[in-house]
C-alpha cells in the first residue's frame, strides 16, 4: 500500500511539474525603454562611456547599429513602437495628442500580448503620459499602472525634489519655492517651482533608490518575482527616465568620470549648404534656471554655452547612462538568478537619440542622425548573436516579438518582423528607415539607408497620408556618412550627388505611396464613409458614444425615447472634463464640412472636431430655452479622420435630440 501510494504521488508531481513547464512553455518578455538613451554604449564603440552591464547583454544578443526611431521626441516615438504605426497613422506628432483620442480601438502591443494570454505590467516610464489615458492606456496593462508606479524613497533621503533632486540643498529649494506658491494661492505649483529653481544637473552622494530609476529596478524586480511565481507568461515592460534631462545621478557614477577628459562635440558649426529649417533654440535645455537664456533664434550658432558648461552636461549625462546601466545590470542579474533568462526575450530600446552640443545643439526635436538614431538590443534565446547594420526602425519591435514568441502578428503593422536577424545577424530585412520631425507648417521627413539620408522639408502641412507632391518640397538635405560622418555638408543640391539623390527620391515616393493605401485602407476597414456615420444615440447611448464627467464634474446621462437628457449639477476643473465623445471618428478631405443637425434646449454646448495635425475645430452652440432645430457647420482644415466631442459648458439640464450628419 505504502509503494502505491509512493507510485502515485510521484506521478502527480511529474503532473506538476509538467503543468508548470507547459504553462512556461510562451516566452516570456523584457522590453526595457531608457529615455533619451543615445547609442553612447560601449557596445556601440563608445569606450568613454561604462556600460558593461549592457555591454554583456549585447553579446549575447543582436545589437541593430543603424536604427532609428520614427520621430525624435517621447510622446511620438513610444506611441509608434507601441503600436506599430507610424506618427501619420496614430496622429500623435505632439507631447499633447493621446493616441486614442484619434484612433480609439488603435491595437497596442502589450494589449495584444494580453489578449494572448499574457500578464502584462508597466513599470517607469513606458508611453509618454501625455499621450495617453489616465491609466497610462488602460486596455495595455493587467495590473493597473497606478499599482505599479508607487515607490517607497528611504526614509533618510525622502521623496526627490520636482521627482528629479535628492540634494539635501535641493529638496530645501523646491521646498521653499512651494511653499511660496502655495501661501500664493498658486494653482499649478510644479510650473511656479520649475520656472524659478530647475538645475539641469545633480550629483547627490546618495544610494540609487534615492532617485526614481533606483525605485523602478526595484520596482520592475517584484514584478518579475511575482509574474514568474503565478507561472503566467509575462510582458514586463521597464522605463527608466534618466538620461532624461535632469541629469541628476548618485556620485559614485559621476566618479566613474574625469571632467578634464571630457571632450565636447567634435563638430559644433551649422552645415555646409545646410537648411535653416533644420534647427531649434534647444528650448528644453534653456529651460533649465542655470542655463543663460538665448536672445534669438540666430544666436544658436555664435552664443554657445561655455565649454565648461557643455563639458559639465556631457559628465552628467555618461553618468547618466551609466547609473541606468547598473540599473539593467540588477534586472539581468535577477532574471538569471530566477533561471528566466532562458525563456525571455530582452528588448533594450532608447527612444531617441540626443544631441549633445554637435551642430551647436542640445535635446532632440530634428532630423539629425544624432536624433533619430537610437540603440536596439534584442536578445532571443537560443537566437544569433552579433552586429546588424542595415536600416531597422522601431516600428519593427511590435511584429518582431510576435513572431519570436509564436503569436500571429496582427496584418495592419507597419514595420517588418526582425525574426530572420536571430538566424544570421547580419541579414538585411530594410532598405531604408523613416523618421520625421516638423516645425509648424512645414512637415520634414527623412529617409535613411545603409549609408546615405535623404530629408525633405514640405510645405503646407504636408503628410504622408497625402499623394506626394515634389512642388511643396520647400528644401531639402542629403548626407553621406561613408565620406562625411559627422553631417559637416549638405549635398542636396551637388552636382555629384544628383544620381544619389533621384534614386532616393524615388524610393521616397514608393514609401508615400504604399504609406497612402495602407492609411486608407486602415481607414476604409475600420470607420464607416462619413454620410454612413452613425451619430444617434441609440437604444443604448454607449453603442455610438462615450461620456466623460471626470475632475470633480457631476453629471446623470439618460435617454428618453430618441432624445438624449443630461442633467448637469456640478463642473469639471476643465471644459472638456463633461461631453460626449462620438466613438468612432468622421473621414474628411481638407476643405470639406460637416453639417450637423438636431433638436436642442439646454446651457451653452461646444461642438469640435480634432485634433488633426494638431489642429481643432470648434462652433459654440448658445443656450436655448425652448427646443429648437439647430444646424452646426464644421470645415476640415486637413485630410483625416476627425474624432468629434461635445463639451457641456453650463450646469442644468440638457436635451438633445436625433443627430443627422451630411457632407458637403
Amino acid at each position: 500500500m505504502m509503494r502505491t501510494r509512493l507510485r502515485y504521488a510521484v506521478i502527480a508531481l511529474a503532473l506538476i511539474a509538467f503543468g508548470t513547464l507547459n504553462a512556461q512553455k510562451k516566452t516570456n518578455v523584457l522590453f526595457i525603454a531608457v529615455d533619451d538613451l543615445k547609442p553612447l554604449i560601449g557596445t556601440y564603440g563608445h569606450d568613454e562611456v561604462q556600460t558593461p552591464n549592457i555591454d554583456a547583454l549585447a553579446k549575447e544578443g543582436v545589437v541593430f547599429t543603424n536604427a532609428h526611431c520614427q520621430q525624435a521626441v517621447c510622446g511620438p516615438s513610444r506611441a509608434s513602437i507601441f503600436t506599430g504605426m507610424r506618427p501619420d497613422y496614430t496622429g500623435v506628432r505632439d507631447l499633447k495628442t493621446r493616441m486614442r483620442d484619434v484612433n480609439p480601438d488603435i491595437l497596442a502591443m502589450p494589449q495584444y500580448f494580453k489578449e494572448n494570454g499574457y500578464a502584462t505590467v508597466a513599470v517607469g516610464k513606458i508611453y509618454d503620459p501625455r499621450c495617453v489615458d489616465k491609466e497610462y492606456d488602460g486596455p495595455s496593462w493587467s495590473i493597473p499602472y497606478r499599482e505599479s508606479s508607487k515607490y517607497t524613497y528611504p526614509e533618510a533621503y525622502g521623496e526627490p525634489g520636482l521627482s528629479y533632486y535628492a540634494l539635501k540643498e535641493n529638496q530645501a529649494k523646491v521646498e521653499e519655492f512651494q511653499k511660496e506658491a502655495a501661501e500664493k494661492g498658486i494653482k499649478n505649483v510644479h510650473k511656479y517651482v520649475s520656472e524659478r529653481f530647475k538645475p539641469s544637473t545633480e550629483c547627490a552622494d546618495v544610494p540609487d533608490e534615492a532617485y526614481m530609476d533606483g525605485q523602478i529596478a526595484n520596482n520592475a524586480i517584484r514584478y518579475m518575482n511575482q509574474l514568474a511565481n503565478e507561472g503566467e507568461p509575462f510582458f514586463l515592460a521597464v522605463g527608466f527616465k534618466r538620461p532624461h534631462l535632469p541629469f541628476a545621478a548618485p556620485k559614485k557614477y559621476w566618479d566613474l568620470y574625469k571632467r578634464e577628459d571630457i571632450k565636447v562635440a567634435a563638430y559644433r558649426y551649422a552645415v555646409k549648404n545646410g537648411v535653416d529649417i533644420a534647427y531649434h533654440k534647444s528650448g528644453e535645455l534653456y529651460s533649465y534656471t542655470d542655463i543663460p537664456p538665448l536672445t534669438s533664434f540666430s544666436d544658436i550658432f555664435t552664443d554657445n554655452l561655455p565649454d565648461e558648461k557643455q563639458k559639465e552636461l556631457i559628465h552628467a549625462y555618461y553618468a547618466s547612462v551609466s547609473f541606468i546601466d547598473a540599473q539593467v545590470g540588477k534586472l539581468m542579474a535577477n532574471l538569471k538568478s530566477k533561471g528566466l533568462d532562458k525563456n525571455t526575450i530582452i528588448v533594450l530600446w532608447g527612444d531617441h537619440g540626443w544631441h549633445l552640443g554637435d551642430h551647436s545643439l542640445w535635446c532632440k526635436h530634428t532630423n539629425f542622425e544624432q536624433a533619430t538614431r537610437v540603440p536596439l538590443i534584442i536578445k532571443k534565446p537560443r537566437g544569433a548573436s552579433g552586429a546588424n547594420h542595415y536600416p531597422v526602425e522601431s516600428l519593427d519591435v511590435f511584429p518582431t516579438l510576435c513572431e519570436a514568441t509564436g503569436l500571429n502578428v496582427p496584418s495592419q503593422l507597419q514595420g517588418n518582423s526582425l525574426l530572420p536577424v536571430f538566424t544570421k545577424a547580419d541579414k538585411q530585412v530594410n532598405d531604408y528607415a523613416i523618421s520625421q520631425f516638423g516645425r509648424g507648417q512645414t512637415q520634414g521627413y527623412s529617409i535613411r539607408t545603409e549609408r546615405y539620408r535623404l530629408t525633405l522639408w514640405m510645405k503646407n502641412n504636408w503628410h504622408t497620408d497625402q499623394p506626394f507632391n515634389k512642388k511643396l518640397i520647400e528644401a531639402g538635405e542629403l548626407y553621406d556618412y561613408e565620406k562625411d560622418p559627422l553631417e559637416t555638408e549638405n549635398y542636396y543640391k551637388h552636382s555629384d550627388y544628383k544620381k544619389i539623390r533621384a534614386d532616393l527620391m524615388q524610393q521616397f515616393e514608393a514609401f508615400v505611396s504604399k504609406q497612402n493605401k495602407e492609411i486608407n485602407s486602415l481607414r476604409s476597414e475600420s470607420k464607416p464613409d462619413a454620410e454612413a456615420n452613425d451619430l444617434s444615440f441609440g437604444a443604448e447611448l454607449t453603442n455610438n458614444w462615450k461620456t466623460v464627467a471626470r475632475k470633480g464634474a457631476d453629471a446623470h446621462f439618460h435617454l428618453n425615447g430618441d432624445k438624449l437628457v443630461v442633467d448637469v449639477k456640478k463642473l469639471g476643473e476643465k471644459p472638456w472634463d463633461l461631453a460626449l465623445i462620438y466613438n468612432s471618428t468622421i473621414e474628411l478631405k481638407e476643405g470639406q464640412r460637416i453639417v450637423l443637425t438636431f433638436k436642442y434646449q439646454g446651457p451653452e454646448m461646444k461642438i469640435g472636431m480634432g485634433p488633426v495635425n494638431n489642429k481643432r475645430v470648434t462652433k459654440v452652440v448658445k443656450p436655448s430655452q425652448k427646443i429648437k432645430v439647430q444646424t452646426i457647420e464644421l470645415e476640415a482644415t486637413a485630410s483625416g479622420a476627425w474624432p468629434l466631442k461635445m463639451q457641456l459648458m453650463g450646469t442644468g439640464r440638457y436635451e438633445l435630440g436625433e443627430i443627422t450628419c451630411s457632407i458637403q
